[in-house]
């Protein structure tokens, strides 16, 4: 295999990324200049060694400190935001999105993927070993009143949701947190991603 069939199968790894698109991408770095290609030569090798995961909600940020690497992001880490939230997303974009917005100040966590109806084996899907650890540490701490599923309206997303929250109403204390759902004001199959300031504020102010 020589080196543009190589890199356009690396390409086609990218999330919706078919064999055309790939090869585009290929043919483009084979015409810019060569300045362009060190660049991102370069920044491919710092997400090598900056890029980190952030142990409590698992989002993927850059790490330059000096010295031992940050184990949390600043989100997770700043104390200005509000550790009696917690809002519960598929994915990063998701996540970003919403900050974007400015209309959220608690914490996240992140799924990592969504449940189909009817699978057998949900636990290998989404992170919820890691979900159910967080919320028994928040409930021993005394931080956390509201869990917010912020999920897409979907089948897959109705799914997920009640998966979890079957799971974690086993866990002892949880009766004393409010569990909610952003507000159906968000469009039936709506990518989080997309959202904007409006749409979220409405659906989070009016959460049930």
């Amino acid at each position: 295999m020589n080196a543009t069939d190589r890199l356009s199968e690396l390409f086609m790894r990218f999330p919706g990324i078919g064999p055309k698109q790939a090869k585009r991408f290929v043919y483009f770095l084979l015409r810019e200049h060569s300045h362009y290609k060190e660049q991102l030569i370069k920044a491919l090798e710092e997400l090598k060694f900056t890029g980190k995961q952030c142990e409590r909600c698992f989002r993927f940020f850059g790490d330059k400190s000096n010295g031992n690497a940050k184990l949390l992001c600043d989100i997770c880490e700043s104390e200005s935001r509000d550790s009696s939230l917690l809002l519960i997303v598929e994915k990063e974009l998701d996540m970003d999105a919403i900050e974007k917005t400015g209309s959220y100040n608690g914490l996240y966590f992140i799924l990592g993927g969504l449940v189909p109806p009817l699978t057998e084996k949900p636990s290998e899907i989404i992170r919820i070993r890691e979900l159910t650890a967080r919320i028994h540490d928040s409930l021993k701490a005394e931080t956390l009143s509201e869990i917010i599923f912020a999920l897409p309206v979907t089948d897959y997303g109705d799914t997920t949701t009640e998966y979890i929250e079957k799971t974690i109403k086993q866990i002892v204390g949880i009766d004393k947190v409010t569990l909610s759902h952003l507000a159906r004001g968000l469009s039936s199959g709506l990518e989080l991603e997309y959202v904007d300031r409006a749409t979220f504020t409405s659906a989070l102010e009016r959460r049930s």
